[in-house]
């Protein structure tokens, strides 16, 4: 990368910070253990100020300008959770990486780590596209340069199939997100029973934690924890929280303790 190139890069970067700054703000997500009902860490989700959706976001920024909105995006989430005072693991979303700014972003998001409150254990990056991620030589390099740098790595929104399932064992990553379409009404579905089933014993053989997303009832949850799973997330034990900015800190604190009660008596 030329010095000119890094440059125009480092510009663009500070524009969209700028950005995140006055027209966007993030909303926390707990991940919880199954066992102890515990919230064990949180998901940083984008929203707009004026309640608008993710998609909604994404769709106004330009395509060359994709890469440089999804790292400022990370950036921004690490410095709010670190402001809010957030405990456990982190989990942010890298929708844009590739073989060929991976190396930028791992270096950028590590800056961002390092003045804040949180280690770089505590930060998981989650791809929801693994064929983004390259060839299998690739794809296996990602995680050997994330946990060089200290992070961690979940492949988000995993279904099923040959083809994923070939690209979790090579990419190997800490946690594996089941996706929702897996996960609804499965304690009534014998076909994603058996999907759900498959994928969880691959982690099990790969040492990957298995993460159920988009929990919704009970029945699901009890058919999950039977099954082996052993993380949650989902509106059944909490929605994504925006903080009031007068009182971030004890909102979070009060959220995190009522949480954990409800989750246990649960």
């Amino acid at each position: 990368m030329t010095g000119m190139h890094l440059d125009n890069s480092n510009t663009r970067l500070e524009d969209y910070l700028s950005v995140l700054d006055v027209g966007i703000r993030f909303a926390f997500q707990p991940l919880v253990d199954g066992q102890s009902g515990r919230t064990v860490g949180h998901e940083a989700l984008v929203r707009g100020c004026s309640g608008e959706s993710p998609a909604q976001i994404i769709a106004s920024v330009r395509p060359d300008n994709l890469f440089y909105f999804d790292q400022a995006c990370r950036l921004g989430a690490i410095r709010e959770a670190s402001r809010l005072g957030l405990r456990g693991d982190l989990h942010i979303n890298c929708t844009e990486i590739d073989p060929d700014n991976l190396e930028a972003a791992l270096a950028s998001t590590a800056e961002a780590v390092e003045a804040s409150r949180f280690s770089p254990s505590q930060i998981v990056l989650e791809f929801n596209s693994l064929e983004r991620l390259g060839s299998p030589r690739q794809l296996a390099e990602v995680r050997a340069r994330a946990n060089a740098w200290g992070f961690r790595v979940a492949a988000d929104n995993f279904g099923t199939g040959e083809a994923g399932l070939k690209r979790l064992a090579v990419l190997r990553p800490e946690f594996v997100k089941l996706d929702r379409e897996l996960i609804a009404g499965i304690h009534g579905s014998l076909r994603r029973q058996a999907m759900v089933l498959g994928v969880v014993a691959s982690c099990k053989a790969l040492g990957i934690v298995p993460i159920a997303a988009g929990i919704e009832r009970e029945s699901e949850l009890e058919w999950l924890r039977q099954a082996g799973v052993a993380h949650f997330q989902g509106y059944y034990f909490g929605r994504p929280e925006l903080a009031e900015a007068e009182e971030e800190t004890d909102f979070f604190r009060n959220y995190e303790a009522g949480f954990e009660l409800s989750a246990c008596a649960a």
